[in-house]
């Protein structure tokens, strides 16, 4: 089985862009399916540690949870270099710096016992959509 999956997909080198598949349980409702990540080193065990443009994901990868990328996007020495989750770095190149908060308070919002206030994160629709907001 080894030397089979060893024919079918070829080794990738360092610094070669890669596309990894989100699992479903893990994606949020509007996060995309995909990730782009660069192939940052590569262990013994013939695992892959990859890198996004937030940082390196968290656990190490084998060569059947990637596909190789047409083009080279970014570089190894562009990933910064606090770690992350998939569904993380999932989240965060969906363009959604809110992720899915909502406060649901019954006021105005004024104080820092509102979850969106106390992360510095603006009203939407999703918070309370009757009541008149001050964290505009």
């Amino acid at each position: 089985m080894v030397s089979l999956s060893n024919s079918r997909l070829t080794a990738v080198d360092i610094g070669t862009n890669v596309v990894v598949r989100v699992p479903g349980l893990d994606g949020g409702r509007l996060a995309p399916r995909n990730v782009l990540a660069v192939v940052v080193d590569v262990n013994s065990s013939g695992f892959y540690l990859l890198g996004t443009k937030e940082g390196p994901l968290e656990r190490l990868y084998a060569r059947t949870e990637s596909t190789a990328a047409d083009n080279n996007f970014f570089e190894a020495h562009d990933v910064p270099s606090s770690s992350l989750s998939l569904q993380s770095a999932s989240v965060i190149t969906s363009g959604s710096k809110r992720g899915f908060v909502s406060c649901h308070c019954k006021g105005h919002c004024i104080d820092k016992k509102c979850k969106c206030l106390s992360k510095n994160m603006k009203f939407n629709s999703m918070c309370h959509s009757n009541s008149s907001c001050k964290n505009k």
